[in-house]
């Protein structure tokens, strides 16, 4: 199982994760970049920062719905670039 399919998997479970997590879970190194792929994969991942007890600051990713704004700055940007998403 990839990097990319452990991360997913367990994003969709709807638990968040921490790059400390997948660190320590999967052995997943650099899960910014995983993330940015699966984003680019067209998976709305949300990041929340959270403040810890001890006042360090953590990004959590989660699994969401994209608003209808995110959508609609998606066809947008298509447009912009002359590609009609429903050709």
């Amino acid at each position: 199982m990839t990097a990319k399919n452990k991360i997913l998997d367990f994003l969709s479970t709807g638990k968040t994760l921490t790059a400390a997590q997948a660190r320590f879970q999967y052995g997943i190194k650099n899960v910014g970049a995983r993330i940015h792929e699966l984003r680019s994969d067209g998976h709305a991942i949300y990041t929340n920062q959270r403040t810890l007890k001890d006042g360090r600051k953590v990004a959590e990713y989660r699994l969401g719905k994209p608003s209808k704004r995110v959508i609609a700055a998606g066809f947008a940007a298509l447009r912009e670039k002359g590609i009609n998403a429903f050709e």
